[in-house]
């Protein structure tokens, strides 16, 4: 039996930060939001499942947000379109049954108080923890955090009350306003001193390697999905990552940790805005300095996640080089790992190959001379493109089959949403 090494928080904390570096107008936000929340919820005695739920909900309920302008409109305090996101975000995390309850409450979480009758006569609940995470969500937005917090307060507080029995409950009003005379809430708050409190209420809950794996096929979905152009990607590099891996008999533990690397690789593309990803022309030095940031965000944010084991470097150093002009630390030969080394040729060989909505990917003899070439440089490791150059046609064949049940399962996503939106069901 696998042993349990992974805590449950620190996946989620990850994507939490991921999400909230697309700007530094929200850094923060996702922290914020669940703190604010959880204060509520504790001085509303919700039960310990419950408050639970809140975390991980308000951890991530912008997760639907996908480009810059969906992330900043979000910093309006009317917004003109809540429900988009919202139903985006739920769809993404619905499919792994832990975040059932958390899809819930992300799907609902910017619905008001005073419609929420409209919806519950169609038998349909909606959860108190997104009330809670709407109300705590819209303090956040109210704070200018280039002022003294301090003196926002009774501000902050009457907003909210002008909105009492309309935009929020209440009950959740009542629990903000009593929860607000404490000062150490809003001292913890701008000190970002807030994740003692998550620690403590939600303990060691401990994924082995298969729980990982399943969550890591979500994120994936997440840093994929937002746009048509990398869509497949990531699961192109994972399988293309687990076959070379097999090849060069790394252990049955070690593949299943080679196609999570593979599945989050790219996450700090979290932080790239959606308009940079899919610029039709050719990037300004400046856009791709942005770019080139991702492997950095990944290594640093998966670097911090407890018992992850050398994911962290495999997935994070899938740009360096091994004559050292990679990036983003220029590191080479003997400092790279046998598994960054098989993640840079997967990485490589799978964005060369695979088609994008503006151009076909490479042929066989394309790649390969591409590839050769890079060997010869010394940027990747020979030994490991002559074991690709050996299996080609199953490594290929293996990757586009995969990514055409991704390319599947991404058209009847956007058409399930399509065809909810604007409405919430």
């Amino acid at each position: 039996m696998e042993e349990k090494t992974v805590p449950q928080i620190d996946l989620v904390l990850a994507l939490s930060e991921s999400l909230d570096l697309i700007s530094p107008a929200i850094v923060g936000h996702h922290i914020r939001v669940a703190f604010i929340a959880l204060n509520i919820g504790l001085m509303m005695n919700m039960k310990k499942q419950e408050l639970k739920d809140l975390i991980y909900g308000s951890l991530i309920h912008d997760v639907g947000a996908l480009s810059l302008k969906d992330r900043l409109d979000g910093l309006e305090f009317d917004l003109k379109d809540p429900y988009l996101h919202s139903l985006v975000g739920c769809n993404l995390i619905r499919t792994h049954k832990p975040f059932t309850k958390i899809s819930d409450i992300i799907k609902y979480h910017h619905f008001s108080w005073n419609n929420i009758d409209k919806i519950e006569d169609n038998g349909i609940k909606v959860p108190l923890s997104s009330q809670v995470i709407h109300l705590a969500d819209r303090v956040d937005v109210l704070i200018d955090w280039k002022g003294n917090l301090y003196n926002q307060i009774d501000y902050i507080i009457k907003q909210i009350k002008i909105e009492k029995g309309k935009r929020f409950g209440p009950d959740i009003v009542d629990a903000f306003i009593e929860s607000s005379t404490s000062k150490i809430i809003w001292q913890d708050l701008s000190s970002n001193n807030t994740l003692s409190l998550f620690n403590n209420l939600l303990g060691e809950e401990l994924l082995d390697i298969d729980e990982l794996l399943n969550i890591s096929r979500i994120f994936e979905r997440i840093i994929d999905f937002r746009s048509r152009f990398t869509a497949t990607h990531s699961s192109g590099v994972a399988h293309v990552a687990c076959k070379l891996a097999k090849y060069l008999r790394m252990s049955q533990r070690e593949i299943k940790m080679m196609r999570i690397a593979g599945n989050l690789h790219d996450l700090g593309k979290l932080a790239v805005p959606k308009e940079i990803l899919e610029k039709p022309g050719a990037l300004t030095k400046k856009e791709y300095e942005i770019v080139k940031k991702h492997v950095y965000y990944t290594y640093s944010i998966l670097k911090k996640i407890r018992g992850i084991g050398e994911i962290y470097e495999w997935a994070g150093l899938h740009h360096e080089r091994l004559n050292g002009e990679g990036y983003p630390f220029n590191k080479e030969g003997v400092e790279l790992s046998l598994g960054s080394r098989i993640m840079a040729v997967a990485d490589i060989f799978t964005a060369i190959s695979e088609d994008r909505p503006y151009r076909r990917g490479m042929k066989k003899e394309q790649v390969l001379l591409t590839l050769d070439d890079m060997a010869k440089r010394n940027e990747i490791d020979g030994d490991i493109l002559s074991i690709l150059k050996s299996n080609y046609c199953e490594i290929n064949e293996g990757r586009i089959s995969i990514q055409k049940e991704i390319v599947s399962e991404f058209r009847k996503f956007w058409n399930e949403i399509n065809l909810n939106h604007p409405g919430v069901i």
